[in-house]
């Protein structure tokens, strides 16, 4: 199973992991690496590669990131320099988390769970006035036949 690490600013991955948890139960092979005040990047890139190592079984690892640009997604960069088979995503969300963990019960692609991450987080993404405003107008998809 594709190893899974989720590492953002603050509590953000531990509170997004028990909200998976919750909705689908425990998951397997999933790591959380928070930066707190005052962590320095070398350190986070040493968490962050200690996460990896621990839900790693040989098929790669994910690593799902809060935002591009930040100091987890620089201190992925840098792993990923270091070690093979990891992929990173950002824009973490929750749809994107239980998608991916869905999807990856049955794939062993890493390539292939990376596309499905960064799909779900797309298509989570809407306005929801406007998606009932069109519901209302327009009605179910069913109900058009």
């Amino acid at each position: 199973m594709i190893g899974v690490v989720l590492a953002a600013h603050g509590p953000l991955p531990a509170a997004l992991l028990e909200s998976c948890d919750m909705i689908m139960g425990g998951q397997p092979q999933v790591a959380t690496v928070s930066l707190m005040p005052g962590d320095s990047l070398e350190g986070l890139v040493d968490r962050l590669g200690e996460a990896a190592s621990s839900v790693d079984s040989g098929q790669g690892v994910l690593i799902f990131l809060d935002m591009f640009g930040g100091t987890p997604a620089n201190a992925t960069v840098l792993l990923a320099q270091q070690r093979e088979q990891v992929r990173a995503v950002t824009g973490l969300s929750l749809p994107m988390l239980l998608e991916t963990f869905m999807s990856r019960l049955s794939t062993d692609e890493l390539e292939a769970l990376t596309a499905t991450a960064v799909s779900a987080g797309k298509d989570a993404v809407t306005d929801i006035v406007e998606a009932f405003e069109t519901f209302r107008r327009e009605g179910s998809p069913s109900q058009k036949s």
